[in-house]
């Protein structure tokens, strides 16, 4: 019988609160200690005049991992509680700072501190709790079953034997990745559709292209970073960060009409095409120029706010956004203040340019953009199996491989360590995020439940297809066109990664047209794949 789930106050709770708050800085700590944590605070303190108010916090941690960073100041001792259990001091205390192990203290889930007694009486202290990390763990420990296990590997082993390309799926639980997964091939067609005499297998380190999964881990993510940094407003109007931004109702969208889909644009725009749905004034296969089209020209098919309407057009116009804010590319902006300081090196735009092997990379598309040759020709299209190049052609085309939509590549390890930013607001030492900027972004939005500002959610049975039947309504995450699809279940403190190049696959026809046959295998439907992991779960 597989261990039950944890109960919905220690769980949700973590995601709802602000951890944290009424956190105190002071000039003369260390410059890493006056960094922002997960709670930062100096004791005692009379905050309140209710009294069990005082010298009391809560902060997210798992059990076995957690450290404290401890200065006592003037204090000659003091009697820490993690969690009702006293913090044992090292018998000889030093004047200088302390790193604290909790690992003997801590528990999954809310954690609770509480300083019972300090001397002298009027000497305080200070400490800092980091954020929670992403460790190893077994799928035994955390209550899964491995016959359900078996039967997920087995359902996906089948399909590669069928002729699925490949996959790599990722599934953390408290913390702990409990499974961590390659199967079939990262390259196993040629551009004819034949298979490779010799198809590369699958790595659990292989990069994906992430498709609009970038819409969360690098647009999303840089929002919500400037965001906290008070750097930009979501209820300011566009024009206020792009002056430009003017005329046809431009004035009245708001930056986070953009993020929830609401501002009017359609889905897409076909700039990389001369011929594409406004004309030729609309042709650009140059980024600045992209820019200033989105920016200035591309027109409304909508009224604001009349409907969610999914748009990559949105998106595009808020990467831009986000680069004139951050006064910097994208790109630059993202890997230097966020995924190096993560220490994750293989989450970037452009892979190729930067330093990283195509035999690192899985495949997609067999014959460039051609469809298998059924797509009209358009200029500068690519031939031959696309690899480490950003497959969308509005992000390659047209904004040179980075583009708010569409263009992140990254592997699932990396990935599961951003999404835990989702949960906890930062990672070890590093903060992102606030938590009252986290709850804005992953509630539902009032215009369509199935968004929130930029991510989907599963509150409503609306997106089972991406989430599974079993998820919690608290859960959001996001997919992405090769064959990617994230997902974040507070309620169970469960991540799942399940990246696929399920594009990398020959092209089909029927009565409806054409079709990438990787698309109708249930790994790269994604569903039935999240239905298994929580029956394993679930014990169901």
């Amino acid at each position: 019988m597989a261990r039950r789930y944890p109960l919905l106050i220690t769980t949700v709770l973590a995601l709802f609160l602000p951890l944290g708050a009424g956190m105190t800085f002071s000039s003369d700590w260390p410059v890493s200690v006056r960094e922002p944590a997960q709670l930062s605070i100096e004791l005692p303190e009379q905050r309140s005049q209710r009294r069990l108010v005082n010298d009391r916090r809560i902060f997210y941690s798992y059990q076995g991992q957690g450290a404290l960073w401890l200065d006592l100041q003037q204090a000659s001792s003091a009697s820490i509680l993690i969690n009702g259990r006293e913090l044992a001091l090292p018998p000889q205390l030093s004047e200088q700072p302390m790193i604290l192990s909790l690992a003997d203290y801590t528990r999954d889930g809310l954690n609770q501190l509480r300083l019972a007694a300090v001397e002298p009486a009027d000497a305080s202290i200070r400490l800092r709790f980091n954020f929670p990390l992403l460790l190893d763990g077994t799928a035994a420990d955390a209550g899964f079953s491995a016959q359900r296990l078996a039967e997920l590997d087995a359902m996906i082993e089948q399909e590669v034997a069928a002729g699925f390309p490949g996959a790599v799926l990722l599934i953390a639980k408290n913390g702990r990745v409990i499974k961590e997964t390659a199967y079939g091939y990262a390259k196993r067609y040629d551009r004819h559709g034949q298979q490779l005499v010799q198809p590369e297998p699958m790595q659990t380190d292989t990069l994906f292209d992430i498709a609009s999964n970038s819409k969360m881990y690098a647009t999303v993510y840089a929002v919500m970073k400037l965001a906290t940094e008070g750097q930009l407003d979501i209820n300011a109007p566009i024009a206020h960060y792009l002056p430009e931004y003017q005329g046809d109702g431009r004035e009245l969208r708001l930056v986070r009409d953009l993020l929830d889909h609401s501002a009017g644009y359609g889905p897409e725009l076909h700039f990389f095409r001369p011929d594409n749905r406004l004309g030729a004034d609309f042709y650009s296969i140059e980024a600045e120029r992209t820019k200033q089209l989105l920016i200035e020209q591309v027109p409304f098919q909508r009224p604001r706010g009349q409907s969610a309407v999914y748009s990559d057009t949105g998106f595009m116009l808020l990467g831009a956004l986000v680069e004139r804010v951050a006064g910097m590319a994208l790109d630059t902006y993202l890997e230097q203040q966020l995924y190096q300081p993560l220490g994750l090196s293989s989450t970037l735009f452009n892979p190729l340019q930067k330093g990283i092997a195509a035999n690192r990379i899985a495949a997609t598309e067999l014959d460039g953009n051609t469809r298998g040759g059924l797509h009209q020709q358009f200029p500068a299209m690519r031939r031959g199996v696309l690899r480490g190049e950003v497959h969308d052609e509005k992000a390659f085309y047209s904004l040179g491989g980075v583009a708010g939509h569409a263009g992140l590549f990254s592997t699932a390890r990396e990935l599961a360590v951003l999404m835990m930013l989702a949960q906890h607001g930062g990672y070890g030492d590093v903060a992102v995020f606030s938590q009252p900027v986290i709850q804005q972004f992953v509630r539902p939005s009032g215009q369509d439940h199935r968004f929130g500002l930029g991510w989907r959610t599963a509150v409503g049975s609306d997106l089972d297809w991406h989430f599974g039947p079993y998820a919690s309504r608290y859960a959001f995450g996001h997919t992405g066109w090769t064959g990617t699809a994230t997902l974040i279940d507070p309620y169970y403190d469960l991540l799942v990664v399940l990246l696929t190049n399920k594009k990398h696959s020959p092209i089909r026809q029927d009565s409806s047209g054409y079709y990438f046959s990787g698309d109708r295998f249930e790994t790269g439907m994604y569903g039935s794949v999240m239905s298994k992991i929580y029956e394993a779960m679930l014990g169901l």
